[in-house]
C-alpha cells in the first residue's frame, strides 16, 4: 500500500510555509478564525481588521500553491450591532485585488444548524466557500463529485411528449434553452455549487471542528490522488482525515498545540490507517507570530 504523508506543524503559517518550495500545494482549503469569535481560543481579530489580518499571508500562500492550483477559503460573517458586518466581502474583494481570480462562491447547507431566536433576523444555515486560483485554467475534476440523479428523473423523463421531445428555447429569445432528451438514461450528474453537510455532533477538542465531508468535497474536486494539500488553520484537523481518506498528502498548521495534539490523535485512530507507521508526524516549535 502507497504510503501517503500527513505532517502536522505548530506555528504560524506565515512563517510556517516558507520551509516549502514554489507552487509545492495543488490545493489550499481552509477556515481561519471567524471574526471576533471564540476569544478564548484565539487570538480575537476585529471585523474591520479581518481583510489585513488574512491578507498579511497572501505572498506564502500564493507562493506555494502550484499554478493550477486551488484556493478554497471557508468564512462566515458576522452580526454587529445588529446589522450583517461585511468583512467577508472585504476578504474577497482584497484578494481580487492582489491577483486571485475568484472562480466561484459555493455554499455550505448545514442541515442540522442550531435553533434560535433573533428580532430582526432569521438563524444562519449556510457559510460561504470561495474559489480563488492564480490562473483561470486549474485542475479541476468534476467526475470525482458526480451524484445519483434521482429519482423524479424516471417520471419526468418517462413520456416525453409534444414541446418535450425536442430543445424547448427560451420564450425571451435569450438564446438558452433546455433539451430534456439529454437526461434520458443518464445515472449520475454533475453537482451545484452548494455543499450539504451535517455540523460536527462533538467537537472533539476544538471550539469550531467543521465536517470531513466538506474538505473532502473541495479535495475530490480539484485534486488527484498523490496530490498535496494545505490547510494553513487547521484546527481540529478534518482536512487532514479527508485528505488521508483519499489518498493525498496533507501539511496540517496550526498555532495552538492542544490542538496539534488533537490533530494527531484524530488522525492515528482514524480507522482506514492500517498502522501507525502511515501516519507521518512532524511537530515543530516555530515563531508565532501575533494576529493583528
Amino acid at each position: 500500500m502507497t504510503n501517503y504523508k500527513a505532517e502536522i506543524l505548530l506555528g504560524d503559517s506565515r512563517e510556517v510555509l516558507k520551509r516549502f518550495p514554489d507552487g509545492y500545494f495543488n490545493l489550499i482549503v481552509t477556515s481561519p478564525p471567524y471574526a471576533d469569535a471564540r476569544k478564548k481560543h484565539y487570538d480575537s481579530i476585529r471585523p474591520d481588521n479581518f481583510s489585513e489580518f488574512m491578507l498579511s499571508f497572501h505572498d506564502e500562500l500564493w507562493r506555494v500553491l502550484a499554478d493550477d492550483g486551488s484556493f478554497v477559503l471557508n468564512i462566515k460573517d458576522k452580526v454587529v450591532n445588529g446589522v450583517r458586518h461585511r468583512y467577508v466581502w472585504h476578504t474577497i474583494e482584497t484578494f481580487s485585488k492582489k491577483g486571485w481570480n475568484c472562480i466561484d462562491d459555493y455554499l455550505w447547507i448545514k442541515p442540522n444548524a442550531m435553533p434560535g431566536y433573533w428580532n430582526t433576523r432569521l438563524r444562519d444555515e449556510w457559510e460561504y466557500c470561495f474559489h480563488m486560483t492564480k490562473e483561470k485554467k486549474f485542475a479541476m475534476y468534476q467526475d470525482a463529485v458526480r451524484k445519483p440523479l434521482g429519482n423524479w428523473a424516471e417520471k419526468r423523463l418517462a413520456n416525453l411528449t409534444g414541446k418535450s421531445t425536442k430543445r424547448h428555447n427560451s420564450e425571451n429569445n435569450s438564446g438558452f434553452g433546455r433539451d430534456l432528451r439529454n437526461w434520458k438514461n443518464k445515472k449520475m450528474v454533475l453537482p451545484g455549487n452548494t455543499i450539504s453537510v451535517a455540523l460536527v455532533g462533538k467537537n472533539m477538542g476544538h471550539p469550531a471542528a467543521f465536517p470531513v465531508g466538506l474538505p473532502e468535497f473541495f479535495i475530490r474536486l480539484f485534486t488527484k490522488i498523490g496530490d498535496n494539500v494545505l490547510d494553513p488553520f487547521a484546527g481540529s484537523g478534518s482536512t487532514g482525515v479527508a485528505a488521508k481518506m483519499l489518498g493525498r498528502n496533507v501539511v496540517l498548521i496550526d498555532t495552538k498545540r492542544e490542538y496539534v495534539k488533537v490533530m494527531v490523535e484524530r488522525l492515528r485512530r482514524a480507522r482506514y490507517l492500517k498502522k501507525v507507521s502511515d501516519l507521518q508526524v512532524s511537530i515543530t516549535d516555530l515563531l508565532i507570530c501575533e494576529a493583528v
